[in-house]
């Protein structure tokens, strides 16, 4: 089989390269920004490095940020061709580009998540200002990777962040902020669970204290988990996802679903080698 994996030189990107090459399989991998989309002839071509891709049977997409509407043409294009390409909602649908997109899809699907809000304006944000809980956590509607997440204890504060950022409102979801220092992360590949894994929260006292291979720890993959995990992905059609789940009180509540998991981590704490699972639902398909 023929793969191609567009996403950048990560550890994870690596580690299904190189799993994938085991199985024999040959594989490209690929930035998105490498790859370059051409109109000749009344043909749409794909190029890298001033040669036209071959064909490949299969693509997993990881990392497109901030070139989303690339990808979405390239997916397209691929899917076209006849390639099966992951994930398929990339040429399907409306691809969930933000964050509450995502939470939109929880909603038809009557997933229990955290109060979330988004405003466009900073006008609008002060109008509903009254029905906005405390404390108040907020965070970048597309970031990554627990960039660019603040909190505040009170709407005063939230109030002066913005004064100063009257332009980027629309660009961040405010959400009420829940009294746990740990969630949970469960990886699912091809609608099954792979387990659980609890990991300190962004704003738990400890966190900067305890070193990074100390902040997360195996957990039970109780039914519980598993199955708003699960039902999360199949919501946001993801194939291979990383699923936040935390808990309000004894309510789960769905964090985010990450359509690009990192599981270096998760390989370790749950010694379970989730590049080889992967590349063997590829095979599957």
């Amino acid at each position: 089989m023929r793969i191609l994996i567009v996403g950048p030189k990560s550890w994870e990107n690596q580690a299904l390269t190189e799993t994938a090459k085991k199985r024999g399989h040959f594989v490209l991998r690929s930035p998105l920004h490498e790859i370059s989309l051409l109109v000749k002839n009344n043909n749409l071509e794909a190029w890298r490095h001033g040669k036209k891709l071959e064909k490949f049977d299969v693509c997993l997409v990881r990392g497109i940020s901030p070139f989303l509407a690339k990808a979405k043409t390239l997916a397209r294009y691929l899917d076209f061709l006849g390639v099966k390409v992951v994930d398929q909602e990339l040429c399907d649908k409306d691809y969930e580009f933000d964050k509450m997109f995502t939470f939109f899809g929880f909603f038809q699907a009557g997933l229990s998540c955290i109060d979330t809000m988004q405003f466009s304006t900073f006008e609008e944000l002060s109008r509903y200002l009254i029905k906005i809980p405390e404390p108040i956590v907020i965070k970048d509607i597309c970031g990554m990777h627990s960039r660019e997440v603040f909190s505040f204890k009170t709407k005063q504060e939230l109030l002066k962040f913005f004064s100063t950022k009257k332009n980027t409102v629309k660009q961040f979801l405010i959400q009420k902020k829940v009294d746990a220092d740990y969630y949970f992360r469960v990886l699912v590949v091809g609608g099954q669970a792979l387990g659980a894994m609890r990991r300190m929260s962004f704003f738990h006292p400890k966190r900067k204290q305890v070193p990074l291979d100390g902040r997360s720890e195996k957990a039970e993959l109780t039914d519980e988990l598993k199955n708003l995990a699960v039902t999360a992905a199949a919501a946001v059609n993801a194939d291979i996802a990383g699923v936040d789940i935390i808990f309000d009180g004894k309510t789960p509540k769905l964090l985010e679903v990450n359509r690009s998991p990192k599981f270096k981590r998760f390989t370790s704490v749950m010694s379970v080698n989730v590049a080889d699972m992967i590349i063997e639902y590829l095979d599957k398909l």
